[in-house]
């Protein structure tokens, strides 16, 4: 009876250590997380964080009040509140600290489309017939929950289109960010993952 008890101790011991190596601890209490956006060399608060050409990066952990950020050759202190999800790019020779919608509703995917370019656009399917995020002025974001799904998405400047992304598969309960510069459109599954 004693060694069925350990051995039931030990297996409980080595599924419970073997659950931890799932997942990320959380963030420390007061912080928040930042990511950088269309970024090949850049630090936020000290931390090393790049991002391909017209692409996001992963999120870091970032204390909550004024930080330092440089991305590339434009740096300046950014402010952010604990609890809360950022993106920060450069727009008119400028950072831009944005704040991010939580993706908290299991059952969609959240798309949030991020404007780099100098025109104001809409987030459509490629064939142009169905908005999903309407008239995100340069510099700014725009989001939207959607069912999950398989689709081709495309920008729009009036009736130009500034990029496509083809069978992008949006699974319900993630978040994608879809960066789009003068140079085209660049899609990124959002994740909380820092290492």
């Amino acid at each position: 009876m004693k060694r069925a008890l350990t051995l039931t101790a030990l297996t409980l011991l080595t599924a419970a250590a073997a659950q931890e190596g799932l997942y990320d601890p959380a963030p420390p209490a007061n912080s928040a997380f930042v990511r950088v956006l269309n970024t090949p060399t850049g630090t936020v608060a000290g931390k090393a964080v790049t991002a391909e050409k017209a692409a996001a990066s992963a999120y870091v952990i970032v204390p909550q009040g004024d930080f330092e950020a440089k991305l590339g050759t434009t740096a300046g202190k950014l402010k952010v509140e604990a609890g809360n999800f950022y993106s920060v790019m450069v727009s008119g020779g400028k950072l831009v600290l944005l704040k991010d919608q939580a993706a908290d509703n299991r059952a969609k995917a959240l798309l949030t489309v991020y404007n780099l370019t100098k025109a104001p656009l809409d987030l459509k399917t490629a064939d142009g017939k169905t908005t999903v995020v309407k008239d995100v002025k340069p510099g700014e974001s725009g989001s939207r929950a959607v069912n999950g799904i398989t689709v081709d998405l495309a920008a729009f400047a009036g009736s130009k289109a500034l990029g496509t992304v083809k069978k992008v598969k949006l699974e319900r309960g993630n978040a994608y960010a879809l960066v789009v510069t003068d140079s085209g459109m660049t899609l990124t599954q959002s994740t909380t993952k820092t290492k």
